[in-house]
């Protein structure tokens, strides 16, 4: 009897996490899910989003300045307010073709944090760099988490995968509820399709 209600509640909570999800749609021709709550930012749709924002200054903070982020590049920022106004997941898609193993996987973390480390202008290690399943087609995924090169208190949390020919990186910067943040990237990925 135990073991049943054991069963029912993982499948409740199961069922509960997938009707909270929501579907975005990527300028990358991607789709994926995240909790609800979260916003994206895209040179698309950024005007809509910030004509119609919350009035909070620290919300019109970050807006302003993923407006001026999406000037400069092609990338899109996920925000949940609702969480933290400061955390964010950002995707960046980049024409890339190379492999990445379980051999060459601390060296590219390496090489990744050091050009970190010259632009961001502070001297932080490596938390995690390991291989990573997400998602099952890639040709080859990786994570990566370090205190973040670029602001102090921030710890940034990374997946890079390779799929036909194209790098994708995606990445969370986080204040606070990291955990939270890191799971929302993982789901993230994993629900791409496209």
């Amino acid at each position: 009897m135990k073991s049943i209600l054991i069963r029912f509640i993982i499948i409740f909570f199961l069922i509960m996490g997938a009707a909270k999800a929501e579907q975005f749609i990527s300028i990358k021709n991607f789709t994926f899910e995240l909790p609800e709550g979260y916003v994206i930012f895209n040179k698309n749709n950024l005007y809509d989003v910030y004509s119609h924002s919350n009035k909070d200054p620290l919300i019109k903070t970050q807006i302003n300045l993923a407006k001026q982020r999406l000037k400069n590049q092609s990338i899109e920022l996920l925000y949940n307010f609702s969480s933290h106004s400061l955390n964010n997941i950002n995707i960046l898609v980049f024409n890339e073709n190379y492999k990445i193993n379980k051999k060459k996987v601390l060296k590219q973390c390496k090489k990744i944090l050091k050009i970190e480390r010259k632009v961001g202008k502070r001297k932080v290690e490596l938390k995690e760099c390991r291989m990573h399943d997400q998602p099952l087609f890639a040709d080859w995924s990786m994570y990566r988490e370090n205190d973040s090169s670029f602001v102090e208190g921030v710890t940034t949390q990374q997946i890079i995968f390779l799929y036909k020919k194209k790098e994708y990186v995606i990445t969370s910067g986080c204040w606070k509820k990291c955990d939270e943040t890191k799971n929302d990237l993982f789901n993230l990925v994993k629900s791409i399709k496209f």
